[in-house]
């Protein structure tokens, strides 16, 4: 073959390439998206944790999408706004399965993930909890929960208040009994306390729309406790504060987990420092956790540059939505789901692959439980009022190790 056809042939050869590979880009490129929805509060009362969770599943969403999306398609998130109403979430799940989604993230309050985890079974639609903390409310095998539930929670948060506080002996316990996660919080306080060996003077209760809370702290503080254990969302959980520090109340007061998240921290304000509480982490670097290092850097640049959160935002546990959706991109690579699975087979086939999932190593290593509830081990956290910030209470010698 002479030099001219060589070169005519290497041309041709060359063409054929590009015509395939860029037939092979036009195919991945026409696959259509995989729709997964999420329920969050996006307004009203719970808002913040909405724009919190949101940003994280975000973030996680656009990093799969960025390296080709899962199997050649793109991931199509439908994000509804449930207001943090059980009776709204209920219709909006029912909503996305209509809508052909293959899984759902969310709802988010233990009172909302109770009603709705019953439905995904009857619907068998995977539904995937990250933040409710009332026990025994998952439903196997299409509702599970990722985060961790308070009967672990508040064991981990004890163990590291006593070593933090050696001196308390005599507790009370107060909370919202109206809120499910806020009503199963105040129960796992009582037998965690218990087993630590702690006297338990009374239990105080209040209801999520209390606005007076002068009586709920005159009677905590006639029962002269060491400290206070309180279990309640952000909204109901701000005003008992501002009334403790009103009534000059200087105890340490240890709340279950659910002021981390939202924006208690920026919105407490006051000079009452003695404020804990127990969640999977805080603003502060791991240097022994790359992956968590990498994902607050990421989170807080999001943060400031795309939401209108009070800054610093509060990074809590809004690792484990973003966990969660890697989770559920992971499942759906494995099983071979792209956009042309059928909603109701790729659903079942990630079905399956929760039930495979016996631990995921994250930005957390999340260790399921025969409950279908994730294990995360939680920490306790001191609120720094005026940094605007949690950090860690103890040492990292002293905090609690993976289980």
């Amino acid at each position: 073959m002479n030099r001219r056809k060589l070169q005519r042939a290497s041309l041709a050869l060359a063409i054929g390439l590009a015509l395939g590979l860029a037939g092979v880009n036009a195919i991945a490129q026409a696959k259509p998206p995989i729709k997964v929805g999420a329920i969050l509060p996006m307004t009203g009362f719970g808002a913040t944790y909405g724009e919190l969770f949101h940003t994280a599943v975000a973030l996680a969403v656009d990093e799969v999408n960025a390296k080709g999306g899962v199997n050649g398609s793109q991931i199509q998130l439908v994000v509804t706004d449930d207001q943090l109403a059980a009776p709204q979430s209920v219709l909006l799940f029912r909503r996305l399965v209509s809508d052909n989604v293959v899984a759902v993230l969310g709802p988010v309050s233990g009172t909302s993930w109770e009603n709705v985890a019953p439905i995904a079974n009857q619907m068998k639609t995977p539904a995937l909890n990250f933040s409710a903390i009332k026990p025994g409310i998952t439903v196997k095998p299409y509702a599970l929960r990722t985060a961790m539930a308070s009967d672990t929670l508040a064991g981990d948060g004890i163990a590291e208040f006593v070593k933090k506080f050696p001196g308390v002996k005599r507790i009370v316990v107060t909370g919202d009994v109206q809120e499910a996660s806020g009503q199963a919080g105040m129960e796992e306080w009582k037998k965690a306390a218990a087993k630590a060996g702690l006297q338990i003077a009374d239990v105080v209760e209040y209801q999520t729309k209390t606005t007076d809370f002068a009586p709920v702290v005159s009677k905590i503080r006639s029962l002269n406790p060491d400290a206070v254990f309180t279990c309640s969302l952000v909204p109901t959980s701000l005003p008992l504060i501002k009334e403790l520090e009103t009534q000059r109340f200087d105890k340490p007061v240890l709340d279950c987990g659910l002021i981390t998240a939202g924006n208690f921290i920026h919105a407490v304000g006051g000079t009452m420092k003695n404020i804990y509480s127990v969640n999977i982490g805080s603003n502060e670097p791991d240097p022994d956790n790359p992956n968590r290092e990498a994902f607050i850097k990421s989170f807080l640049k999001r943060t400031a540059e795309a939401t209108k959160l009070p800054q610093p935002a509060n990074v809590s546990n809004t690792s484990v939505p973003y966990d969660t959706f890697m989770l559920l991109a992971d499942i759906m690579k494995r099983k071979g789901i792209d956009g042309n699975t059928p909603a109701e087979k790729a659903r079942e086939l990630i079905k399956e692959g929760l039930a495979e999932t016996k631990t995921y190593n994250g930005v957390n290593q999340i260790r399921m439980r025969d409950t279908g509830d994730g294990d995360i081990v939680g920490h306790l956290l001191q609120a720094d009022p005026q940094a605007k910030v949690w950090r860690y209470a103890l040492p990292p010698e002293q905090r609690n190790k993976q289980r």
